[in-house]
């Protein structure tokens, strides 16, 4: 089911992983893509569907659903979307080629990228003046003086970091900190947010994606001493790290950062018994949250998904995502005044309290000058059997951390 907007997007449908593997200031004034009012709007992405990260390439299904439903209900102006995924590994190699591709041979209007190594794959697209949305937190991606054709949909995990230290800062005096996150910019970036609040941690552990042994970790980070742990890891690292940590029963104050702080990343590899008490900043809903089981928008997503991709799994958070990417994606398209690559990004900056069916309540999309739309999180706890909202929402760029 689609719904349309006098000025918002509403709702569409969900379609499975192997559909998908088938198939500003600064711009220059021209760029590729089908501007002259006809054809079809083709729009890109690369994203982990093998690889440590493949978890993250259930978004790909979300969007591709979301974009068939509009397809089917009579496009954007009568234009349908031509949109399809490739596979990146989660190799900046392959996401550059990818890019290039996408750019030269498709003509891209849109290319959607993920993750930490988007930041390397900037210049083939911005080059080529096409427009780039990352599903990245990196705080390289908000600049947008250096690449004015790339946004970066999801916050930046600065924000986050700061939002967490100062809570810490606030709430326990006697804090002894410390910190696990992926051996990228990711977690330089929030790091940075940490130290803006005052904050830094005694011992900061950095490990790849995908690693599942924690022990040592574990000991090095009790052996410092550390009562606050803030975390921002992925699957299967998230859940061994903290079940094992119920295992000796080594209990520090847990920060969940926001991507990973759900049921399929985290509460159920992990146990439900060694998650209660973790605290988390949050921005986006999560399908398997107990505590939004009446949310409107969320059985919106649940019957588009039972409708048009039953095989699929509506449980998974990185599916949703991809549902409220696209969604996003459109409600741009929708207002922009032509569309092209310069057209498209001056919708997207242009957009104000703009509902979307991923966000938390209270929140909204809004352009700002970092090219973000999303400012607003809210802190959660999780009580063993749900993530439940402890504060009203923050919005960051109000709160002199977005600044």
């Amino acid at each position: 089911m689609v719904r349309y907007r006098s000025k918002k997007v509403m709702a569409v449908a969900m379609a499975a992983l192997a559909v998908v593997l088938a198939g500003c200031s600064g711009r220059a004034a021209s760029s590729p893509g089908t501007a002259d009012g006809s054809g079809d709007i083709v729009i890109r992405a690369s994203y982990p569907l093998s690889g440590p990260l493949v978890s993250a390439g259930a978004s790909a299904s979300g969007a591709k659903a979301y974009f068939d439903a509009v397809n089917t209900a009579g496009g954007i102006g009568g234009r349908k979307v031509d949109f399809k995924v490739v596979d990146d590994a989660f190799d900046p190699a392959r996401m550059v080629s990818n890019n290039r591709q996408f750019a030269e041979r498709d003509k891209a209007t849109i290319v959607i990228n993920f993750g930490g190594i988007s930041v390397a794959a900037r210049p083939p697209l911005n080059a080529a003046h096409v427009a780039q949305i990352v599903q990245g937190g990196e705080k390289e991606l908000s600049d947008v003086q250096n690449f004015p054709y790339t946004r970066a949909f999801v916050p930046d995990i600065a924000w986050e970091g700061e939002l967490q230290g100062r809570y810490i800062a606030k709430n326990i005096p006697k804090a002894v900190v410390g910190f696990l996150g992926f051996n990228n910019a990711f977690a330089e970036s929030q790091l940075a947010g940490l130290a803006a609040a005052g904050i830094t941690p005694v011992k900061a552990i950095r490990i790849p994606p995908g690693q599942g042994d924690l022990s040592s970790q574990v000991t090095e980070l009790k052996a410092a001493g550390v009562n606050v742990l803030v975390v921002t890891h992925g699957p299967p690292t998230i859940g061994a790290l903290l079940s094992h940590m119920g295992q000796i029963k080594y209990k520090p104050t847990i920060f969940i950062g926001s991507p990973y702080a759900d049921f399929a990343s985290t509460v159920k590899p992990a146990g439900a018994e060694n998650v209660v008490g973790a605290l988390s900043y949050q921005w986006f809903k999560d399908p398997q949250n107990p505590a939004l089981s009446d949310d409107k928008a969320l059985a919106q997503y649940r019957a588009d998904m039972a409708k048009y991709a039953p095989s699929a799994d509506a449980g998974q958070t990185f599916t949703l995502t991809g549902y409220g990417l696209a969604a996003a994606i459109v409600s741009a398209l929708r207002s922009a005044e032509e569309i092209s690559s310069d057209g498209f990004l001056s919708a997207w900056d242009s957009l104000s309290q703009e509902e979307n069916p991923l966000l938390i309540d209270q929140a909204s999309l809004t352009g700002e000058k970092d090219g973000r739309l999303v400012h607003q999180y809210q802190l959660h706890e999780f009580d063993g059997k749900s993530w439940v909202a402890r504060d009203s929402a923050i919005d960051v760029s109000k709160a002199g951390i977005a600044g």
